[in-house]
């Protein structure tokens, strides 16, 4: 979407001679602003449109790219039929909480394959039938520590304001991460195999020892949390980091320890060290002829089913 146009205006550059370029948002003075940017950038192929990002632009259809640049909670299922045979979409969506990966889709047969995914975070997608709906939790307290929670999940919004002023549980896990370790396949597989997925809990206050300076991410079960925390240490390979769990609640010990368990299990199945995850989409009656080997990485929507592969397909 918008706001200014630029990224119209290089879309149009990309697809010349001969391409067109559209730019959808829901705001008119958004949509009258990109057009006169494009308009002064001298760019003739690109053009901004009042429109809902979800359910696309039907009369220019088929495209040979679609790109979102909001997020989404859901595939916008009208949108795979204004793509060509060939086309690819393009779709930062989140994943059961605060995980969020820029998915490249393309067609396989009647179901749907990555080309690519990385880690990426838009700002919502709203008025759409697929809107990202965040909600924020602050906790009460000392601080400006707040808890980020998506619609998938299932959140005890006033439980959760408190939960950090009662009793603690600290667990360490003995899973190592050194220099350059990749966090993202963490946290996707926590995403995947908690029940109510995965959130970010940044901020700072007293006693609150989160994993990154920016903060941590966070296990909920009801009322109760728990965060990842780290400490430091050295062996005979160097410096590392022991990767912890900090429950917090009346729940909080076991969702630590199912949380500890959890990650043992990621690392003993090869950790950082497994070969990257692939992933595979379908919609409407395609949705049942796709399946996991393992029913934990399929991860059903409204309109579509996700399934994570352990080892990304050919």
């Amino acid at each position: 979407m918008p706001p200014t146009g630029y990224n119209a205006a290089l879309l149009g550059k990309i697809v010349s001679p001969g391409g067109q370029a559209w730019t959808l948002d829901v705001d008119r003075d958004l949509v009258d602003g990109a057009n006169k940017h494009i308009s002064e950038a001298g760019v003739d192929n690109a053009n901004a449109v009042l429109a809902d990002g979800a359910v696309g632009l039907p009369e220019h259809a088929p495209y040979d790219r679609i790109i979102f640049t909001v997020g989404a909670g859901d595939v916008p299922v009208k949108i795979l039929d204004q793509l060509a045979p060939d086309g690819r979409l393009v779709l930062p969506m989140r994943i059961r909480g605060s995980i969020s990966r820029s998915f490249a889709f393309e067609r396989d047969g009647d179901t749907w394959k990555t080309v690519s995914c990385e880690m990426a975070t838009f700002v919502p997608l709203r008025k759409g039938v697929c809107d990202d709906v965040y909600t924020l939790v602050p906790m009460a307290g000392e601080g400006n520590v707040r808890l980020e929670t998506f619609s998938e999940q299932d959140v005890d919004r006033d439980a959760l304001r408190t939960v950090l002023d009662q009793q603690q549980t600290k667990l360490y896990t003995g899973v190592k991460f050194r220099q350059g370790s990749a966090w993202e396949w963490l946290y996707l597989y926590l995403a995947c195999v908690l029940p109510n997925g995965l959130s970010r809990l940044p901020g700072q206050r007293p006693g609150f020892t989160p994993h990154f300076g920016w903060g941590s991410m966070a296990a909920l079960d009801g009322g109760s949390l728990a965060y990842l925390t780290i400490r430091e240490g050295e062996d005979h390979q160097g410096l590392y980091w022991e990767v912890g769990v900090i429950g917090h609640g009346e729940g909080g010990a076991d969702l630590a320890e199912r949380v500890v368990s959890e990650i043992r299990a990621w690392d003993a199945t090869g950790g950082n060290d497994a070969p990257e995850p692939g992933f595979r989409m379908a919609v409407a009656n395609s949705r049942d002829r796709l399946t996991a080997d393992d029913p934990r990485f399929v991860v059903d929507k409204p309109h579509s089913r996700l399934v994570v592969d352990r080892a990304r397909k050919g």
